[in-house]
């Protein structure tokens, strides 16, 4: 009788001893001979290093993150929002995801105040999807002065579950800054430099998820503009610069809409500094000298400069 009882005592802790083992391999995400279902992390770190610099940065003006994993359809499979962070070494954020092939992407800057976002919906939106636009009144741009974003990508993360056990990636991804600044100043135009406007017509108003330009229209930027002793200074903040895009600058008389000039931003003026590398720099300052042709209010482009490198030199008889 009581030998019974001990038998039915140790089947018992038997059973109870395969349930806990079973449940474990539960909670640890993965499932004996099929690792599919297996939920592994990914430990995502971030940092800025262009090309042309020597040391990692983490830049204060980093202070959100909008992180996105997708498929290897490039499908997205998981997202998230992060406010008021301090990026810094080894600030990281978690995701979790089963075995696969992902591509994980980071934004950060996207204001709902100067944009208008696209929401991210998980098994739907795609990483050549539009994310976000300019906000605009018609044709004119909203100003982005004092905004910075940042755009980074890490492709072909392999999550792969062994041992029915899940597994911790490390993914870095590089945020890289695709907001540029253009100070354009106009020398010489005596008593009358606020007869005059700059403005940039561009169409990279929009991008989408995966940190391309998106298809858009022809927008108007108009510019922060101070004037003083016959120099006018316009101050201008424009998202990505590609070549192959619309970026043109104008400089015309505000009263009768004569253009003193009108040229490619790209074409026939940063990239004719052999400085400049769009990939890693950001500030640029461009410089028109004028010249009165008659003394009589009526003036020419007599040169112009790009961070102080001289690109176009003009001789006019007088």
């Amino acid at each position: 009788m009581i030998r019974g009882k001990i038998e039915k005592m140790k089947l018992s802790c038997k059973y109870i001893l395969l349930a806990g083992a079973i449940a474990l391999t539960l909670l640890s995400g993965c499932i004996k001979d099929s690792y599919e279902d297996c939920i592994s992390d990914l430990n995502v770190y971030f940092y800025s290093k262009t090309s042309c610099q020597l040391d990692t940065v983490y830049p204060e003006q980093i202070n959100d993150i909008t992180l996105c994993v997708f498929d290897e359809n490039g499908v997205l499979v998981s997202h998230q929002q992060k406010n008021n962070i301090e990026l810094a070494n080894g600030y990281t954020e978690k995701i979790q995801v089963y075995n696969g092939l992902y591509t994980v992407l980071a934004w950060s800057g996207i204001d709902n105040s100067y944009f208008d976002v696209n929401d991210l919906q998980d098994g739907v939106t795609k990483k050549s999807d539009l994310l976000f636009r300019l906000k605009r009144i018609q044709n004119l741009a909203s100003s982005i002065q004092g905004v910075k974003v940042y755009y980074g990508e890490r492709p072909s993360i392999l999550v792969e579950a062994k041992n029915s056990k899940p597994v911790s990636v490390k993914v870095p991804v590089n945020l890289l800054e695709v907001t540029n600044r253009l100070t354009i100043t106009i020398e010489g135009l005596a008593e009358s430099p606020d007869d005059y406007e700059i403005s940039i017509e561009s169409n990279n108003g929009s991008m989408n998820v995966n940190g391309t330009i998106a298809k858009d229209d022809t927008i108007k930027h108009e510019a922060v503009t101070t004037s003083e002793a016959g120099v006018l200074k316009a101050e201008f903040t424009l998202l990505k610069l590609e070549t192959g895009y619309n970026n043109t600058i104008v400089i015309k008389n505000k009263a009768d809409g004569t253009e003193l000039y009108r040229g490619s931003l790209l074409g026939t003026l940063l990239l004719k500094n052999p400085e400049v590398n769009l990939n890693c720099d950001h500030d640029f300052t461009i410089k028109f000298t004028t010249k009165d042709q008659c003394s009589c209010g009526t003036y020419t482009i007599m040169e112009i400069w790009v961070n102080n490198w001289l690109v176009h030199s003009y001789s006019t008889e007088m």
